[in-house]
């Protein structure tokens, strides 16, 4: 798996190595960029193939520093929250490989990121003050008509992710998790303290 970083991404984790792309198909490519949105820190988590987004807000210093690790538990949680299985989720991180730090995936995908900066500036409600993952926030960026990279048609990001995962035969076999299930996930595992 890849997750690219802007350069105001670059900033914050000086101490993870930034590898060149090996080029996976994009279903594995995760590009993120960090920007102020409503007063806070935003990092947008957005994938490269169908332009799924992921808001997160309030990380921890130490959470830049393992950076990569970071990311790799947000998308399995949000996974989890979706109704994917532990199974299903760790057939996609076997499928993605190694994670590394890359630059961004594109002008396409950092198009997807702007695109989706600019849509949460027109977010009418307040970010969750206690809140890491910002779910209403996602879910709104997430209706978004697009035509991401990896697809030839319009539609919404969210169900373009659920056919990514589709074309790599994993399919949700429940119904998706409620939010506090992502909420104690990200609380119950902690922040990496190594």
């Amino acid at each position: 798996m890849e997750i690219g970083v802007t350069e105001a991404v670059q900033e914050r984790v000086k101490k993870t190595k930034i590898s060149e792309s090996k080029n996976p198909s994009l279903v594995f490519c995760w590009d993120t960029h960090l920007t102020k949105t409503k007063g806070r820190n935003v990092l947008f988590i957005v994938n490269a193939s169908n332009r799924y987004t992921i808001a997160m807000t309030d990380i921890e210093p130490r959470n830049w520093n393992y950076y990569t690790m970071y990311i790799s538990r947000v998308i399995h949680g949000v996974m989890q929250e979706m109704g994917y299985s532990e199974e299903q989720i760790e057939q996609y991180f076997k499928l993605s490989g190694d994670v590394l730090a890359t630059k961004t995936h594109g002008k396409k995908s950092v198009g997807g990121i702007n695109r989706m900066v600019m849509d949460a500036r027109n977010f009418d409600k307040k970010l969750e003050k206690e809140a890491k993952y910002q779910w209403e926030l996602s879910e709104y960026l997430n209706r978004d008509v697009c035509h991401p990279e990896g697809f030839d048609a319009y539609g919404y990001p969210s169900e373009f992710f659920k056919l990514d995962m589709e074309r790599l035969g994993i399919i949700p076999k429940r119904k998706p998790a409620k939010v506090i299930d992502f909420k104690q996930y990200v609380e119950m595992k902690g922040d990496i303290d190594h």
